[in-house]
Formats: C-alpha cells, sequence, structure tokens
C-alpha cells in the first residue's frame, strides 16, 4: 500500500469515529484505490464541503473546501482578481476558482512526512486544519458578500 493510501486511511478512521456521513473518492482505473475522502460538517456556520487528498514527495495531507458560493460567469474574471488578492495575505493555502463550474475552493496542506503521530495527535491535527479552513471560509463568504451582493 501507497503512503497516500495509509494517510488517507488515517483521515477515512478519524472521519468514522467522528460520526461523519463521508463519501471514498476512487481512482477510475484502480476502484478500489482510495484517492479522496469528501464530506460536510454540520457544526459549521459558513456552509462548506471538505476533501481530503493526500500527495507524495513529501507526504502531504491536502484538503479543499468548497464553499456554497456559485460565481457567475460574468463575474469571474472579477472574482479571480480578489481571489489573487486575499491569495497574497495567505502563507498555508490559497483561494482557487474553478473556471468551469465557477465554484471557489480554498486547499491547504500540511506536510506529514517524518512526523510521527499517534491517532489523538492525528485527529487534532485534523480537527486543526479544518478549523482554519472553515475561519478562512467564513472571512472569504463576508468578503464576497460585500463584493457581491445578491442581485
Amino acid at each position: 500500500m501507497q503512503a497516500t493510501e495509509m494517510l488517507l486511511d488515517r483521515v477515512y478512521a478519524v472521519l468514522r469515529k467522528r460520526g461523519e456521513d463521508i463519501e471514498v473518492i476512487s481512482s477510475t482505473d484502480a476502484p478500489s484505490k482510495r484517492t479522496g475522502i469528501a464530506y460536510i460538517p454540520y457544526d459549521v456556520v459558513t456552509p462548506v464541503s471538505f476533501l481530503y487528498t493526500a500527495t507524495e514527495k513529501p507526504l502531504t495531507l491536502v484538503i479543499d473546501v468548497l464553499f456554497a458560493t456559485h460565481v457567475p460567469e460574468h463575474n469571474r474574471v472579477e472574482v479571480s482578481v480578489i481571489l489573487n488578492e486575499l491569495n497574497s495575505d495567505q502563507t498555508a493555502g490559497a483561494f482557487q476558482l474553478d473556471a468551469t463550474s465557477g465554484y471557489v475552493y480554498y486547499r491547504q496542506s500540511f506536510v506529514v512526512e517524518g512526523l510521527e503521530l499517534n491517532d489523538t495527535q492525528f485527529a487534532q491535527l485534523m480537527r486543526n486544519i479544518e478549523s482554519v479552513a472553515v475561519d478562512t471560509a467564513t472571512v472569504y463568504a463576508d468578503v464576497m458578500e460585500n463584493s457581491f451582493p445578491k442581485e
């Protein structure tokens, strides 16, 4: 088993232990290979969904936070400019705009290679990453609401 799969197995175990309703994302060419884990946290103010993935070299836990805000096509260039400005202040993550769908997400990663975390420490690491992601989502939602009020 690859290191990324083992890392996602740990994420899966933590989320199941917390009782989260999760969806496992699998590779199309190898359905038994886990490539991501998605879930919607219900204990947050700003509606978001999380997608955990992992990368190798160095082994890194990646979380994408999808916001429930859809950017209309006619606003995407302007929103891209705003996101670039927001990214200039980010030290550990970045906002992305999916040009095709119009959805915005925030990607944050944390290098875990070489860390020997027990299950409790790993679960706390995930909580910390998620907390930062949700706080960032809240700030983003406020900025977008002020920049693009509902028409």
